[in-house]
């Protein structure tokens, strides 16, 4: 069991010591003469022209959501009887969304991101889907079946992104194309959110009118700044890196992520050595 936890408390070291590094060592690029490739770039958050982004359980507008609802299941020990909370349903936004930092704007493709929110909310209820959203029920939490988690980056709020920075020219359908295909694979990983968003009539399906809704949203996710320039104008995008480097989107201040991830890790490290330090104890006594 030490030698377990000290593994897993060195490798959790290493994770979060490599996060903070990435975050300092990657210097900030305005969007007009940012490079292609590994780049931070920060600005507000703003949805796409048409679009709206609402978040599942409080339906507040946002540009990046995440919830969970859990349920309080009861089990029978051989002497008591436990409870535990058991997940439900849960989802992440995958809307992309733009970036606007005053010298240019780009789309921000959030799926396979590392997030960290500016705000998180839970609190309790007596059903799958709260009845007033986002109100704290800590006191009352013993008597309520039911728990509801939601993280949010709002609209307008200042968002830093460490990603894979590239420009797909306007006159290049085909790419355009293939983007708007892998948005639409993605949309389809998550049933639930698809139904939410596109299920008009709330039959529990998606028909194909309102999947050739979502074909529509797509397409113009990945051409909406084509729109509004000349044919050949560049759309800028971030997202995943085709390597294992950090895919990071982020509401909070640079260097208080940064600050926040050593300590963590430091933290880790110290149980590293606690751990390595009991084991020697261990094998010490147990040679005697």
């Amino acid at each position: 069991m030490l030698l377990a936890a000290g593994v897993a408390c060195g490798v959790v070291s290493l994770r979060w010591l490599r996060i903070a590094r990435a975050i300092e060592d990657t210097p900030t690029s305005r969007l007009r003469s940012a490079a292609q490739g590994y780049v931070e770039v920060a600005g507000r958050g703003v949805p796409l022209d048409g679009a709206q982004n609402l978040a599942p359980l409080t339906q507040r507008p946002c540009v990046w959501w995440r919830y969970r609802v859990q349920k309080r299941i009861a089990t029978e020990g051989f002497r008591s009887r436990r409870e535990k909370w058991e997940t439900v349903s849960s989802g992440t936004s995958a809307m992309p969304f733009m970036l606007d930092d005053g010298t240019g704007r780009c789309i921000v493709q959030p799926q396979g991101a590392y997030v960290v929110a500016s705000e998180s909310t839970t609190w309790f209820g007596d059903g799958p889907l709260p009845s007033s959203a986002g109100r704290a029920g800590g006191t009352f939490s013993a008597l309520r079946d039911y728990r509801y988690f939601e993280e949010r980056i709002y609209e307008q709020e200042r968002v830093y992104v460490l990603g894979e920075f590239r420009s797909v020219r306007g006159d290049a359908g085909g790419d355009l194309q293939q983007a708007a295909a892998d948005l639409l694979r993605q949309w389809k990983q998550d049933p639930q959110d698809l139904l939410q968003r596109f299920d008009r009539d709330h039959d529990g399906r998606v028909s194909l009118a309102e999947w050739e809704g979502a074909r529509r949203l797509a397409r113009r996710a990945v051409e909406q700044e084509v729109q509004q320039r000349e044919t050949a104008a560049p759309v800028s995008v971030v997202g995943k890196p085709a390597d294992d480097r950090l895919f990071l989107i982020t509401a909070l201040a640079e260097g208080e992520l940064a600050r926040r991830y050593r300590r963590r890790a430091f933290l880790a490290l110290a149980g590293l050595l606690a751990a390595a330090s009991a084991g020697g104890w261990l094998l010490q006594h147990a040679a005697r």
